[in-house]
């Protein structure tokens, strides 16, 4: 009998019902599109690779296409990014040393959600908490 294959990824990740002033300040700034980019871009890094996103431009492009913010919004969608960036949603430094979307929360949330997981594969570099050896 083979062996399943460990899914990287989530299916399903917690949403807080109250945000933190830091996402209802993205809110306040770009309305109900910021918050939905903002729960869009969750699901991007929780279903992908678990606990971050490479934001490249052409992952951009195609967040943008499949979010229906190709065309003129794809400014807006760039300015969403960079101010939540800005409001440390997500680490800059990691932003800009690989080009990803994480946070500590992020990691945090991940290692809650796979804590049952016999494997879970983490890149050092892309940490920002510290994560025991047997994970």
């Amino acid at each position: 009998m083979a062996g399943r294959n460990n899914k990287i990824g989530l299916e399903y990740f917690e949403l807080d019902c109250h945000m933190d002033s830091n996402i209802r300040l993205i809110q306040a700034e770009f309305g109900l599109k910021g918050f939905a980019v903002f729960v869009k871009l969750l699901q991007e890094i929780y279903g992908e690779h678990g606990y971050y996103c490479e934001w490249t431009q052409d992952r951009e492009l195609l967040f943008a296409s499949e979010s229906g913010l190709n065309g003129g919004s794809l400014q807006l969608l760039r300015d969403i990014v960079s101010a939540c960036i800005r409001r440390n949603i997500f680490s800059e430094r990691l932003f800009k040393e690989y080009g990803i979307l994480t946070s500590t929360g992020i990691q945090k949330q991940y290692l809650k959600a796979t804590v049952k997981h016999e494997v879970v594969d983490l890149k050092k570099e892309y940490l920002l908490i510290s994560v025991p050896e047997n994970r």
